[in-house]
This record gives C-alpha cells, sequence and structure tokens, in this order.
C-alpha cells in the first residue's frame, strides 16, 4: 500500500482541495483510494 501525505501548519492553503483532487485523480484511473481528512 502506498500512502500521500499532504500536510502544511498553515491552515487555509489549499490541502484538503488538493487531496480529494489527487483521491478523484487516482480512483478514476482504477486505483483503489481511501481519504482520510484529519482537521
Amino acid at each position: 500500500m502506498r500512502s500521500i501525505l499532504v500536510m502544511n501548519a498553515k491552515g487555509g492553503s489549499g490541502k484538503t482541495t488538493l487531496s480529494i483532487n489527487l483521491a478523484s485523480y487516482y480512483a478514476i484511473e482504477g486505483y483503489e483510494v481511501a481519504l482520510v481528512d484529519y482537521d
């Protein structure tokens, strides 16, 4: 299992949006995706 971590100390920098777009892309490409957002 591979993992991609998106993090930044500053709030409002688009981490959730980027994460959703990455997860969507990989799901469309046929990968099994699990997205977890810890705010």
